[in-house]
């Protein structure tokens, strides 16, 4: 899919709730000469149609932006460019029944080239009053930088976008983030994101427009259009700025330093937040913080059904079953205590990034997978929306029963999402010295076995490692089978 495609597929128009989302294939039993005929319809209408004034934004001489015309609430015709007003450079995507369409001499190149409109398309457009007026009303931005440490955002105003129009004063800011960020969508990597801006000086009121991703090379790839502004009730101390400095002269911004680009670091995978009630769950055991970390732990797995699974995988000639059924051991590096933190393992690779969170080990609370490889930008998200406990966690008495039930939600189609809990049961099978386990830890560890309620014989024993506020799995049994883990490495 080519980059153009990407870049429409992000615009969604927020009043309307209306989600331009994924990438369209041609329609079935739709030849190519029958998409191009669409696209000159498309381009026939848009040209004569006034473009969205929101919509536009400018990089040196490229100029991004959008026409639509809509029916009711309905969308009769969307159609966006992206060109550049001196050079023979324009890309044109339009709207239809599955998503957004480009116009382009071979839809499926990676190329500048192939992404171009037709020639005798092109031409047209680059001629028509509606670009010419577009690069003609649309200044080169003149950033400033208003406020921001190294450390943190930038925050830039743009100079030449300052102008009067029905009593309001319309301009454009932007944020410059210190490392590349992710689009509300998961589906780009940003370096800025700029917005259009409405001031009421006389109220004193400020009223968000739009606002648009762009990436390294200032392309747009992702934003939203506001139909029906509304003014912001409770805005932030950036935002209070903006309408003073909007509220002001053009002169008054010379003082502030004229924006010449920001180094910026690549991409990292933030921590991800907790709901609130988990946080309140956890924070309710008082349990004691860790006396010292585990940073690294290697664990092996030995399967006392090897060999049945490996008889079930040689008789159906399978060996992806061997290899799917095999539970292999675990390699994980958790980030060092934090207080006020849960445990955090995180993995950094070159086209992979991974975080997950847990409640010391015993489960999952939420889970990020990021990969940006030769198949675009995919992000995996596995989270829980509540946890409750039952019994004395903080103490964990041998004899014992605890329990715990962590609660999902599953998207349903045209149904609100389901609510699914999940009741583990936990005994507190005895108290053992943490040597037994791995020779260099410390201090004791109670041994507890939980069970899940709603999975028959599925089961995994743990040892609490008390000195490292640690839960490692022992034993994992199942209808399937039964193995055991042992800790290899523990620093």
């Amino acid at each position: 899919m080519d980059a153009l495609i990407r870049r429409f597929s992000y615009l969604s128009l927020l009043t309307l709730a209306l989600t331009l989302g994924g990438c369209q294939s041609p329609p079935k039993k739709q030849t190519a000469a029958d998409l191009d005929a669409m696209g000159r319809e498309e381009l026939t209408a848009a040209l004569a149609l006034r473009p969205q004034a929101d919509s536009i934004v400018r990089e040196g001489d490229y100029v991004t932006y959008a026409v639509m015309e809509l029916d009711g609430r309905n969308i009769r015709h969307l159609v966006r460019f992206e060109a550049d007003c001196h050079l023979p450079d324009a890309q044109m995507a339009h709207m239809t029944t599955g998503g957004m369409l480009q116009f382009a001499v071979d839809r499926k190149s990676e190329t500048a080239e192939g992404r171009q409109m037709p020639a005798a398309e092109k031409n047209l457009f680059l001629q028509s009053a509606q670009f010419k007026q577009v690069c003609a009303q649309t200044p080169v931005p003149q950033w400033r930088v208003i406020a921001g440490s190294e450390q943190q955002d930038w925050q830039l105003f743009d100079r030449a976008s300052l102008m009067q129009k029905d009593g309001q004063m319309l301009f454009w800011s932007a944020r410059v983030p210190a490392a590349e960020g992710l689009t509300p969508r998961d589906n780009g990597l940003y370096s800025q994101v700029r917005q259009r801006w409405s001031a009421d000086c006389a109220q004193q009121r400020l009223t968000s427009l739009s606002t648009f991703y762009l990436d390294k090379t200032y392309h747009v790839i992702g934003g939203a259009m506001v139909l029906q502004p509304a003014a912001l009730q409770k805005p932030d101390a950036d935002e209070r700025q903006l309408l003073t400095l909007a509220c002001g002269t053009r002169q008054a911004l010379d003082q502030y330093k004229v924006f010449s680009g920001r180094a910026q670091t690549d991409f990292v995978l933030p921590d991800p937040e907790l709901p609130a009630s988990v946080v309140k769950s956890i924070e309710a055991l008082k349990l004691p913080a860790p006396e010292k970390s585990i940073e690294h732990l290697r664990l092996s797995y030995k399967s006392f059904n090897e060999a049945r699974e490996q008889k079930i995988a040689e008789q159906l000639e399978m060996s992806i079953l061997r290899d799917m059924r095999r539970n292999p051991g675990r390699d994980i590096r958790y980030l060092p205590y934090e207080p006020g933190k849960q445990l955090m393992e995180r993995y950094d690779g070159k086209t992979r990034q991974l975080v997950k969170v847990s409640f010391r080990g015993l489960t999952e609370l939420v889970s990020v997978d990021y990969s940006n490889d030769h198949h675009g930008i995919r992000v995996r998200k596995n989270a829980i929306t509540d946890l409750r406990f039952e019994g004395d966690w903080t103490h964990m008495p041998v004899g014992t029963h605890l329990a715990y039930t962590v609660q999902q939600s599953f998207p349903r189609h045209n149904k609100a999402p389901e609510l699914v809990d999940s009741r583990f049961e936990c005994q507190v099978e005895s108290q053992n010295p943490a040597s037994e386990f791995y020779p260099s830890l410390s201090g004791s560890a109670k041994v507890i076995t939980c069970a899940r309620k709603d999975r028959g014989q599925d089961s995994a024993t743990y040892a609490y490692l008390q000195t490292y506020g640690l839960f490692v799995q022992v034993d994992a049994g199942s209808n399937g089978g039964y193995g055991q883990y042992k800790i290899d490495l523990a620093e």
